[in-house]
């Protein structure tokens, strides 16, 4: 079993890759932005690519027998970031940003999202995250925030509608506290989640959770 899942993880990793480089070409050949600085500043972009990269890294930890406790924090941080791109882009931006290219859109949009949140969920290759190491989903994403905030007033170049100051800081602070609300919410409920030994590989958890005397001798800042 552990074969199939990591060559799921790594099928939809290459999906996703190719689907990423197939909108750039597009964008590229066809008059878009693709000044790095701006492309790759889309939360989109970021974090397909984010997203390919962890579970490509589990996919090879779980042939190997190996584990990464950081890794399993950024899964499940990753996770919430990707969950959070589907359900903005189909409740906010579906309508106003019609894709150019549907089944790239499909891909980075939806079926990304939709894989990461059933590996997530239904694979037991990871232990029960602590609830008070939330912490982790908020760096990256302040940071990503400030940035683009930032930008947004001076260059005045901002990758998603609701985000451009022109609406009002007003709008836009509006917009981003509610995403704030439902990432932690979003969060929370996969954090309880990861308790849940899954469907498949489930003796993974007995081997994960054997482990917690080596891992507190650890002193890498994430240990369980």
């Amino acid at each position: 079993m552990k074969f199939t899942v990591a060559a799921l993880r790594f099928a939809f990793s290459a999906l996703m890759l190719a689907a990423v480089t197939r909108s750039f070409v597009y964008d590229a050949t066809h008059g878009g932005d693709v000044w790095p600085w701006d492309w790759f500043g889309y939360f989109t972009n970021q974090n397909n690519l984010a997203a390919g990269f962890v579970l490509s890294l589990a996919g090879i930890l779980l042939l190997t027998g190996r584990r990464l406790r950081w890794l399993e924090y950024a899964r499940g941080a990753v996770t919430v970031y990707i969950f959070i791109v589907g359900t903005v882009y189909w409740t906010l931006l579906a309508a106003s940003m019609p894709p150019e290219i549907p089944w790239t859109n499909n891909v980075v949009h939806g079926v990304i999202p939709a894989y990461c949140l059933l590996d997530w969920l239904l694979i037991g290759d990871r232990a029960p995250l602590r609830f008070w190491k939330l912490w982790v989903i908020f760096p990256y994403a302040v940071v990503w925030l400030g940035v683009t905030l930032t930008r947004g007033a001076t260059d005045h170049w901002v990758p998603y509608p609701f985000m451009d100051p022109a609406t009002g800081y007003g709008s836009v602070s509006l917009y981003c506290g509610a995403i704030v609300v439902i990432a932690v919410v979003v969060a929370l409920v996969f954090w309880a989640a990861s308790r849940f030994r899954g469907i498949l590989l489930r003796d993974s958890a007995d081997h994960v959770e054997a482990e917690p005397a080596r891992e507190h001798r650890r002193d890498d800042g994430l240990a369980a």
